[in-house]
């Protein structure tokens, strides 16, 4: 039985091509989850003066009158504030628990997992925007 040389160089270049093309595509993923992450993370003291505000408008709204319709505006203004709370929590939860080194890993489980986090990252994302925009309408809203 004779070894063909040609054959096996092709598939071989083939296999490396396949690995090297899942591996570069992994490497595009990890980026953009990393530039979601990039792109909100400066907002994390934005949520903390807004959190602050918000409860500092409720406060007042406390001391001010007990009405019925200032005890409505209290409890938006606080769950506003708890809104802005969880979305700074999320950011460094997802924080701690990303991994950035996948040795261990297939390129696959490394896909997998990328796109996991890519999910996650979007949710906080999603989750610091609107708290950032409800707390935006509720202080800039008339008292």
């Amino acid at each position: 039985m004779k070894v063909r040389p040609f054959p096996l160089f092709v598939l071989f270049f083939v296999l490396q091509f396949s690995c090297t093309a899942e591996k570069d595509e992994n490497v595009i993923l990890k980026e953009q989850v990393i530039a979601i992450h990039d792109e909100v993370m400066p907002e994390i003291g934005t949520l903390r003066s807004r959190q602050k505000k918000l409860e500092e408008k409720a406060d007042s709204l406390m001391q001010e009158a007990g009405t019925q319709e200032s005890d409505g505006q209290v409890q938006e203004l606080l769950a506003a504030a708890q809104s802005c709370e969880a979305a700074y929590d999320g950011m460094f939860v997802w924080m701690r628990q990303f991994e950035s080194e996948y040795e261990d890993m297939t390129e696959e489980e490394v896909r997998m997992y990328l796109e996991d986090q890519m999910q996650k990252v979007e949710r906080v994302k999603q989750d610091i925007q609107s708290a950032l925009t409800r707390s935006d309408a509720l202080l800039n809203a008339n008292p």
